[in-house]
């Protein structure tokens, strides 16, 4: 598919589209912090079920979310290419969030693994259905390579947002302690309140973005090619994304990246409740500080990346992510200092917050470019492809850590029933913890290393595009 060039998008353009994003983040991102901790607690499943549950959704994304960008790139419909599945995601992913959350404790183990397993390969694939072309569409909104920082920062805001409320806006309103569960997080009608909130919200944002977004619909030519021609095109566009080295780049540290930050959401939740024995109140304001941080630090990053490059400024970001990573191990080593005086931990939710800002957002806008490299050499763009083999990337980060997770609470002998867990158990929930997320950060800094687009070089592949066009 070839570019379009439409007007550039407004601020009120931008941020309607990146609302999208809001709903999307609640959804996923109560399947990443409280999946496992829902399963385990409250369901009272073992760990290795649920681990087992991510391997088979990983599998399925391997082949759901590429295949959803390159259906997404040759869609015709009147609803547009990308925003169809938009609409239809936002639908469907409502509906199976609500059955999610709404399973009954008193089932037998087995009911309750089947009812598990396909209420999440469901939501998964509504995901995938919904999001692959939303980010698609996100990289044709602008060709200016600073104004795509601008809409990736506004988008991961509101993403950050989602996950500040998952993650700490849930702890207050819905996880307050009751009589008959002193400890929150173990009432089951507090998730199915959740699933009824984000499930509303997904619907309101999904029609936001796709209403305020029509004027960028764009046609696709009738495709002529056969079955098999389509197939073979899409293994050869994969093929393609994955050689150049760039994208590859983004890749790995993209997945490496949100698996330090996924072991952070997931094993956070069971760190700071049994490690440094953290009320309800107490872990949302560890989380709600780390979030708000990465909210605020988004026109940080887009100036950062202007006037350092991207590549340099996500590098930063990841060097203050290892050393507020490195301040939880040691708070994790005196825990019984720390656990009297929790604001210690504020020191790693303001690194943290501030590092991970960054990383969030300009992988986003680094993948746009390096479609440029695509559209240079071929004159074809296939950002529902690109996007596509990116989201399955961050999928596998999330389902590894929730996989990682599911065995490491067997391993060291987690149990749900004790409100107050063996010494040994609370600290290496914190080691686990601090140590896997350091070295996630490290990988993830040697693969963005071979990274080499700038803004000159960006500025160069767009020309030799206006060339081809105006050729043609």
């Amino acid at each position: 598919m070839t570019r379009r060039i439409i007007k550039e998008p407004n601020l009120i353009e931008i941020a309607a589209y990146g609302t999208g994003n809001m709903g999307y983040g609640l959804v996923s991102q109560m399947l990443t912090s409280y999946l496992v901790f829902y399963a385990t607690a409250v369901l009272g499943m073992p760990g290795r079920l649920i681990g087992l549950i991510f391997f088979i959704s990983v599998a399925w994304d391997a082949v759901s979310d590429p295949l959803m960008g390159y259906l997404s790139d040759h869609t015709r419909s009147r609803f547009g290419n990308r925003h169809i599945y938009i609409l239809i995601g936002t639908i469907a992913v409502s509906i199976t969030n609500l059955i999610l959350w709404n399973i009954d404790p008193a089932r037998s183990v087995d009911s309750k693994f089947l009812v598990v397993l396909i209420s999440v390969l469901l939501t998964k694939t509504f995901l995938t259905i919904f999001f692959t072309p939303y980010s698609a569409l996100g990289a044709e909104l602008s060709n200016d390579y600073n104004t795509r920082s601008l809409v990736q920062a506004i988008k991961t805001a509101f993403f950050l947002i989602a996950i500040a409320f998952a993650s700490a806006g849930f702890m207050f309103v819905f996880f307050a302690p009751t009589p008959e569960f002193p400890i929150g997080q173990l009432n089951p009608q507090a998730y199915s309140r959740i699933a009824i909130l984000t499930t509303t919200i997904m619907l309101v944002t999904g029609a936001t973005t796709y209403l305020s977004t029509k004027r960028f619909i764009r046609s696709v030519p009738v495709s002529s090619e056969s079955n098999k021609e389509a197939r073979l095109n899409f293994l050869k566009t994969m093929r393609f994304c994955l050689s150049q080295k760039d994208y590859r780049a983004i890749l790995l540290g993209y997945l490496f990246t949100n698996l330090g930050s996924a072991m952070i959401s997931t094993i956070g939740l069971h760190t700071f409740t049994y490690t440094f024995m953290l009320n309800n109140f107490q872990i949302g304001v560890v989380f709600g500080l780390q979030f708000t941080i990465s909210i605020l630090s988004q026109p940080i990053w887009v100036k950062l990346g202007a006037k350092m490059e991207k590549s340099n400024a996500v590098k930063l970001g990841l060097k203050i992510s290892i050393i507020g990573c490195a301040f939880l191990f040691i708070a994790t080593l005196f825990r019984n200092q720390v656990i009297p005086h929790y604001q210690f931990l504020f020191f790693y939710a303001i690194a943290v917050g501030f590092g991970t800002g960054g990383l969030f957002s300009l992988p986003l806008s680094m993948i746009a470019d390096t479609v440029d490299v695509q559209e240079a050499q071929t004159g074809e763009r296939n950002e529902g492809i690109y996007y596509g083999m990116l989201t399955f990337g961050y999928k596998i980060s999330q389902s590894m850590a929730i996989l990682l997770l599911g065995f490491v609470l067997d391993i060291i002998h987690f149990d749900s029933t004790l409100p107050v867990q063996a010494t040994s158990t609370a600290l290496l929930l914190g080691i686990f913890l601090s140590i896997g997320s350091i070295l996630a950060m490290l990988l993830a800094s040697k693969a963005y290393q071979s990274y080499s687009l700038d803004a000159n070089a960006v500025a160069h592949l767009q020309a030799i595009i206006k060339i081809k066009h105006a050729d043609h």
